[in-house]
């Protein structure tokens, strides 16, 4: 087995709240600050953060509530907290610009700030994720309220999480392994469980995701270059909206 490159665990205190992020060296180098989505942590941008870390900057934050982040004592997991997290990360690491890389709900997150802060982007990536819901969000959050809460061992739970996605079954068995240590942790009876908060967990359950901020007039008024990464076989991003991004983006 390869001996894979990893980056520095870090931490800060924005909002009341621990936010852990991995920081991938290279200080000096453009940063791309990294998003992560609902379901995932900031191990998500490892493969991609090795293959470009000579030439940028990487960091990539556990948004609250997931991943070595602190958990909301209050509950507050709308976009709004989670774009405040950004901006008090964007601040105490002194990143005056960057190029912003947002997947699923890190997409919305980034889009958001991105609408906030136009003057802070060298850069956007927005990764399947639209201004706009679509049936792919309700599957994912049902599929994470009905999941199992524990695992024998992490194996097991490997195998859960490649027969949930085929994403995942089609990385290799040391990166499966990488993604699965970002979002489970082993109890002290031996067990594997979920790092999300199940507050959090539960809140979208019964509430559905939380409220989209409107983000079709931030893309509109977007000045920096933007990719927008649509998958063909995605149900959280269509086609239509995909065009529909690219065609309102200046």
């Amino acid at each position: 087995m390869t001996t894979l490159l990893q980056p520095k665990s870090m931490a800060l205190t924005t909002n009341g709240l621990r936010l852990h992020y991995l920081d991938w060296g290279n200080t000096g180098a453009p940063p791309v600050l990294c998003v992560h989505g609902y379901t995932s942590s900031a191990q998500a941008f490892n493969t991609l953060a090795r293959h470009f870390q000579d030439r940028f900057h990487f960091i990539a934050p556990d948004v609250r509530g997931h991943g070595e982040s602190a958990w909301s004592p209050s509950g507050d997991y709308q976009y709004r907290d989670q774009v405040a997290d950004v901006e008090g990360l964007v601040e105490q690491l002194g990143l005056t610009q960057c190029t912003l890389m947002g997947t699923s709900m890190g997409g919305i997150i980034a889009m958001a700030y991105a609408g906030a802060h136009p003057e802070r982007l060298l850069r956007l990536v927005i990764n399947d994720i639209g201004p706009d819901a679509e049936v792919g969000s309700q599957r994912i959050t049902q599929m994470v309220g009905s999941r199992p809460e524990e695992f024998t061992t992490l194996e097991e739970a490997m195998a859960y999480r490649r027969q949930m996605s085929p994403i995942v079954a089609n990385r290799s068995e040391e990166e499966q392994r990488e993604l699965a240590l970002g979002v489970l942790q082993q109890r002290p009876d031996g067990r594997w469980v979920w790092k999300m908060d199940p507050a959090y967990i539960q809140q979208r359950v019964q509430q559905g995701a939380p409220q989209r901020p409107a983000l079709w007039p931030a893309l509109q008024r977007l000045p920096c270059p933007t990719l927008v990464v649509w998958g063909t076989d995605s149900d959280v991003l269509s086609e239509t909206q995909a065009r529909r991004m690219v065609e309102v983006l200046p």
